[in-house]
């Protein structure tokens, strides 16, 4: 199955198109310097220099989060834009999610936390199997302030973050510093190719946010 996959909730996007499972061409850049109409000049290149055409793509894979909400957006929206004249499926799966799943297939992990700064005081958090990279959580991410991480913990959880930038000026002491890393489009793409074969209901084609909404509408 040809399957364009693209992840953008990170300060690190990456886009990528493989075949079974095989890379056939990959692009990643950095969000401060890059401008998201950019996004469809950078999909023709990747199809261009695989020599697939967009009537060949049998899938899309979008990662929708934790992060950047503006990314994820833009993200959602190009994926359904393509796939719309063909008809093509459209798979949804969380970044953080894929992220773990990575980390799970290498092994050596016992647990696997995910965390990133969801801003207004407070970050996001999953917890993972290290064996199988399911969420270890009643429900897959929650939000909570970096003071009570420690807390938040199972033992032995090794933590990963796209956000270490951000959240190490501000770590708690004695607790174990996080390993940077990204989620990939590769990664979305395995997930996402995982959930389109079992069958299972999708995650809504919408960004994934832990916040209420700041603003309400006015009283009539």
């Amino acid at each position: 199955m040809i399957v364009l996959s693209i992840e953008m909730s990170a300060v690190e996007n990456d886009v990528a198109l493989l075949h079974d499972g095989a890379l056939l061409a990959r692009r990643t850049w950095q969000a401060q310097t890059f401008h998201h109409t950019r996004l469809f000049e950078v999909l023709r290149e990747v199809l261009a220099e695989a020599g697939v055409r967009p009537e060949q793509l049998e899938l899309f894979a979008v990662g929708r989060g934790p992060g950047s909400f503006s990314g994820t957006r833009i993200a959602l929206t190009a994926a359904q834009a393509l796939a719309m004249p063909g008809g093509q499926p459209v798979i949804a799966v969380s970044s953080g999610a894929a992220l773990a799943h990575e980390v799970a297939s290498a092994g050596g992990v016992e647990k696997i936390a995910v965390i990133g700064d969801a801003r207004r005081d407070t970050l996001w958090l999953g917890v993972f199997d290290g064996k199988t990279g399911a969420s270890l959580q009643p429900t897959p991410w929650s939000t909570l302030p970096l003071t009570q991480l420690a807390g938040a913990l199972p033992a032995g959880a090794r933590i990963f973050s796209p956000d270490c930038a951000r959240l190490l000026p501000h770590w708690p002491a004695g607790l174990p510093q996080p390993v940077a890393r990204y989620p990939t489009a590769a990664a979305v793409a395995a997930l996402a190719l995982a959930v389109h074969a079992s069958g299972s209901t999708p995650e809504p084609l919408l960004p994934i946010y832990l916040h209420p909404a700041v603003a309400t509408p006015p009283k009539r």
